[in-house]
């Protein structure tokens, strides 16, 4: 069963794996997705991992809000490629002599670099890279969890899609931190993202997604639009809207992040290079 409402706050009826087994005799869930691409020990891993760190994800990260308020957005950003050094954090099929993915300058992202890419469909190899600092609202940018600003911005970030092999499937979007870094953007609670290989969009959402936009694939250049004082999620493809994906994201603290689910060169723009989109508002021209 598919998640067809915006309102993610609530917990979707795909978490509830006993529920969903007794209203879908038909195994819509394994067709659909939930199987087809991520094992169900890594959906139970994915919700283990949200219950171990549920009282960080709603802390709100006073240190990097204040970083981002004394150096600058652009200036700070980037794609956290340390939090893999940390076992609790690392993705089950990497080591610490060889992770799921690797920062290059201007954030290039090599997922499972150590990987022939020519190697065919892998299981259980999703991956997200995430950023390393929070999508505020610019009041919050001051080191404070207050709403006082009038100013209605939006962040925005794009990808760039380098080198993926035809069965690799990549996705953008947001998430919560700390986050499983072995299940794609939307596929885990406090999370949405867009997906490569159907174009759905997906939010809190384990089974198939929703019927969205294009596909997307080498070449594409994808962004993500999220104004926090709404929590409305836009993505774009190729400096062109696809559409408003979501809206009401406000409950938790949102950070940029990218996946792919095979080896990948992804590179990632948080406005150190003009944008493909032509954004109003633009946090980075704020702060």
């Amino acid at each position: 069963m598919r998640n067809d409402n915006n309102n993610y706050e609530e917990e979707p009826p795909s978490y509830d794996h006993a529920f969903q087994s007794n209203i879908d005799p038909d195994n819509q869930v394994y067709r659909l997705g939930k199987f087809r691409d991520a094992s169900f020990n890594s959906f139970e891993r994915g919700e283990i991992f949200v219950q171990a760190f549920s009282t960080q994800i709603d802390t709100f990260p006073k240190e990097q809000a204040q970083e981002i308020g004394q150096r600058g957005l652009v200036n700070t950003i980037h794609i956290d490629v340390n939090i893999q050094n940390n076992q609790l954090f690392r993705h089950p099929k990497a080591s610490p002599q060889s992770h799921a993915y690797a920062a290059q300058q201007q954030d290039i992202i090599r997922f499972w670099p150590g990987i022939n890419p020519n190697s065919g469909p892998l299981e259980d190899f999703d991956t997200v890279a995430i950023g390393s600092h929070p999508l505020l609202r610019i009041s919050e940018y001051n080191g404070q969890n207050k709403h006082d600003s009038q100013t209605m911005t939006h962040h925005y970030f794009e990808i760039t899609i380098q080198q993926a092999s035809a069965d690799v499937v990549m996705a953008i979007g947001l998430c919560t931190k700390p986050y499983p870094i072995f299940r794609m953007p939307g596929w885990n609670k406090f999370s949405v993202g867009y997906h490569s290989d159907d174009g759905h969009k997906f939010c809190d959402d384990a089974t198939g997604g929703q019927t969205y936009g294009p596909s997307w694939t080498v070449g594409d250049t994808v962004g993500c639009l999220y104004a926090p004082e709404t929590g409305c999620v836009t993505f774009t493809l190729n400096g062109m809207i696809v559409g408003e994906a979501f809206s009401g994201l406000t409950r938790h603290h949102y950070f940029p992040c990218v996946g792919a689910d095979g080896p990948a060169q992804i590179q990632v723009n948080f406005g150190i290079q003009p944008f493909k989109f032509n954004i109003p508002n633009w946090a980075g021209q704020f702060v």
